[in-house]
């Protein structure tokens, strides 16, 4: 792909599928990271510039999801930036049974998982901001959805929520900005590292896929393919990226 002047907003993309997709884009994009860990996001930002990319930092805690797309404003007016494609990875998750979790817990997932991303779509919509150089939205959901996950409520609704999201935009921006969702299976990330803290690092990663298990280099892969013109006839799609995890297992 061409290198064009826009930009490719990324959040999450301090670590995990984030990382790797901000690392495959930067040998042909133009890349805004977002993160919330600015040391771990200054180091893929270097490493996606020596790639050839022209990289701003956004650095900003999506907990605070009322506040983002007011200071993504003042962050895109003062560098005249303009967004051509906006890709959501950032998330967090609970373990908790229902009778244990709190108002203030599901709230932080909502805001991270969902109320960001669609405050950041407002604001890159705003003529005064972003003129019209949005083009591609991908969002991320989970294949948990249909089937949902124990002890992660707020998680899985989130991520429906993600879902919806996608497909009322992708009726309301068509045929402007093609709006599609991945929906990732098990894949070793920071946030499984927290889910299963007793495990080692090192330990065997065998999730119930048909496939041998992946890496977060597949979901970033399929990524660069929803942005790219070979997908310029999709819109309001949901990719499951997971090996073959969501089907039934005999």
């Amino acid at each position: 792909m061409k290198r064009s002047g826009a930009y490719t907003l990324i959040t999450g993309a301090s670590s995990g599928m984030g990382e790797a997709t901000a690392k495959l884009l930067s040998s042909s994009r133009n890349l805004i990271l977002h993160g919330r860990d600015e040391e771990r996001l200054a180091a893929v930002g270097e490493f996606c510039s020596h790639n050839g990319a022209d990289v701003a930092l956004f650095p900003f805690d999506l907990e605070h999801a009322d506040t983002v797309g007011s200071a993504l404003t003042s962050f895109l007016k003062e560098r005249e930036t303009p967004v051509e494609a906006f890709v959501h990875f950032a998330g967090m998750t609970e373990v908790l049974p229902i009778a244990k979790t709190k108002y203030s817990v599901g709230l932080r997932v909502m805001n991270v998982n969902y109320f960001s991303a669609t405050e950041i779509i407002s604001a890159l919509l705003k003529k005064k901001v972003n003129g019209d150089a949005l083009r591609s939205i991908v969002l991320t959901s989970s294949i948990v959805v249909p089937g949902g996950k124990r002890y992660q409520p707020h998680y899985c609704s989130s991520k429906g929520a993600v879902t919806s999201l996608a497909m009322a935009l992708a009726c309301e921006l068509a045929p402007r900005v093609r709006v599609n969702v991945i929906a990732p299976g098990s894949f070793r990330t920071r946030i499984t590292q927290t889910l299963f803290a007793d495990t080692s690092p090192d330990a065997p990663w065998n999730p119930p896929t048909l496939l041998p298990p992946g890496s977060v280099d597949d979901v970033a892969r399929v990524v660069r393919f929803l942005l790219s013109e070979d997908a310029s006839y999709l819109t309001g799609q949901i990719l499951d990226v997971d090996g073959g995890e969501h089907f039934p297992h005999f």
